[in-house]
């Protein structure tokens, strides 16, 4: 297999350069050797969100962020299935990583400086660049915020959802009633019940949540984003050697997209010139994390690609039907890359 050839020919060369015999020792985790004796990673996640993180018919947690602590496990573990999901309410999701009943934490959570710097856990990467919107009964015609004069508007109270709703529509000079509910649940209930007229929240709960109604087509999501809300996946500060491998397992799945690594490719193994470049590059880092050579196609074996992925939970595949829209790959009208793997 021509892997197995760059494999071999890479390896020589480091093998005889200069620098190689001062490389830094390899870092060892405390949290991939817990996971290891446990026999599988806890991954915290949303109590249910369509899309990202939900139990099935089954009882099997599917979805987006899911599928980020499935890659890795099959990263770290060799199997996507050695994980374990702790559902997570908004409340206890940072005391959880903080007391490390969770390893990693992808719960729909906004990357700020604010939370990195205060909780004592690091945000190693964005997996969906995420914004607020609004939602709003279709037969009302209403195709942009600045049509929602006089409208009363559902938010989650205490939340930078309700700031920012108020900061927006004041600076447009758009009159409306905030009418401020404790949680998602309550919001999307009195929202259905007729209670306020429309929905302000992230794209990604108003899709997901949109799914919970008797005619979803029958509610519109608007086109402005009055907010960035970079969603992120958090780990604990202390073991840094855990972060990077998260980090660039993450980084991994959205660099296997660009240089075309895909899920049938990591499983038949026959990956081939920028992939199996990727794959050799990925491979000499991950030594010094604790990994074994391979564990980047284990994570795409496991669950595809950043596009893979994106298009069977919450994209065209999926059941929320998102747009790539700012996730789409830098070369293709988007924002999204990750850093060089070799």
């Amino acid at each position: 297999m021509r892997y197995a050839v760059l494999t071999a020919t890479l390896s020589a060369v480091l093998a005889c350069h200069p620098a190689s015999a001062q490389s830094p020792a390899a870092l060892v985790s405390p949290t991939l050797e817990a996971a290891k004796a446990r026999g599988h990673v806890l991954c915290g996640v949303n109590e249910g969100l369509t899309g990202f993180a939900a139990r099935d018919a089954t009882g099997e947690w599917q979805g987006f962020e899911a599928d980020i602590c499935r890659a890795v496990a099959a990263a770290t573990l060799g199997k996507g299935e050695a994980v374990r999901y702790v559902p997570l309410d908004t409340n206890s999701r940072f005391s959880a990583l903080q007391a490390g009943k969770v390893d990693i934490l992808a719960r729909n959570t906004a990357w700020t400086m604010e939370r990195q710097v205060k909780f004592g856990f690091e945000f190693v990467g964005i997996s969906f660049f995420d914004g607020q919107g609004f939602m709003i009964r279709a037969d009302r015609g209403v195709v942009s915020a600045l049509q929602l004069a006089g409208t009363r508007i559902c938010v989650v109270a205490g939340t930078t959802s309700e700031a920012n709703l108020n900061i927006y529509l004041q600076q447009q000079g758009v009159p409306f009633t905030a009418l401020p509910l404790a949680s998602h649940q309550q919001n999307i209930e009195a929202y259905r019940a007729g209670k306020c007229d429309v929905y302000s929240a992230d794209y990604s709960t108003l899709f997901s949540l949109r799914t919970s109604l008797e005619q979803p087509t029958d509610h519109a999501i608007l086109p402005e984003l009055i907010s960035k809300e970079p969603i992120g996946i958090a780990v604990r500060e202390d073991d840094r050697a855990w972060g990077e491998i998260v980090r660039w397992t993450l980084n991994g799945l959205i660099n296997a997209e660009e240089f075309g690594l895909t899920r049938a490719i990591a499983l038949s193994g026959a990956a081939a010139g920028d992939a199996a470049r990727l794959m050799e590059g990925s491979d000499v880092s991950g030594v010094r994390l604790g990994l074994k050579r391979g564990w980047l196609g284990a994570a795409v074996a496991a669950v595809g690609n950043y596009a893979e992925l994106f298009d069977r939970t919450i994209g065209d595949a999926g059941p929320l039907g998102m747009k790539r829209g700012l996730n789409a790959l830098w070369r293709n009208g988007g924002i999204l890359y990750a850093p060089p793997m070799w």
